[in-house]
């Protein structure tokens, strides 16, 4: 018998989550109520409480749902791994798994990160990637960096944060593992030579497999 409430309780849960995504499209979060909700999930109020006490902490509890998800693949980055896996020509494992997480939560992440969106809510994911990605880079530092590593750090988190947003926003013609592939090549080779304005480096002795 629990099976089967859960079984409910789980659907229940998404036809209000459906209900929510389609009023956000249409009008964003700031005005969203209860009785849109449901109305639109076709359930009563009393089982939305049952769930989520307000709107507010039903888009919370969804928030907290999808950061998380995200964040722990995030924390798995390794750029001496990603490195590698450029040098090798292939696609970095984790930046893959990160846009498949990002691709599994699209429809959401692009509602909260548009204008009729929680700003706030894209403002946590970038804090998140420099905080827990590019912070990494300084397990060994060079002393005669050409630019101060702080400002290295806000350029390189809003590049990335911005070619996951486009990927979203253009609809996501890619594959994740296209994404990790290119995401992989622009962090160890730059933008330049990403655009071809200079030759990839060759792979140097040191990082060929012995």
């Amino acid at each position: 018998m629990s099976e089967k409430i859960d079984r409910r309780r789980a659907r229940t849960k998404q036809l209000l989550y459906q209900a929510l995504m389609s009023l956000l499209t249409e009008q964003g979060v700031e005005h969203l109520t209860v009785t849109d909700i449901t109305n639109r999930a076709d359930v009563n109020r009393g089982t939305f409480y049952l769930h989520y006490k307000d709107v507010p902490d039903m888009l919370e509890q969804i928030k907290d749902e999808v950061f998380e998800s995200i964040r722990s693949e995030v924390i798995q980055l390794d750029f001496k791994q990603a490195m590698a896996c450029a040098d090798r020509n292939e696609p970095y494992p984790i930046s893959v798994a990160i846009f498949e997480q990002f691709a599994l939560h699209a429809d959401f992440l692009k509602a909260m990160f548009g204008t009729k969106g929680d700003l706030s809510y894209a403002h946590r994911f970038r804090a998140l990637m420099a905080a827990n990605i590019y912070e990494k880079m300084r397990y060994n530092p060079p002393s005669d960096l050409a630019v101060p590593f702080d400002y290295l750090i806000a350029y390189m988190t809003s590049a990335n944060f911005g070619m996951l947003m486009h990927w979203i926003e253009s609809g996501m013609k890619q594959t994740p593992a296209q994404m990790g592939a290119f995401m992989t090549k622009i962090i160890n080779f730059g933008p330049l030579v990403a655009f071809g304005l200079r030759e990839l480096p060759s792979v140097s002795s040191s990082s060929k497999p012995h």
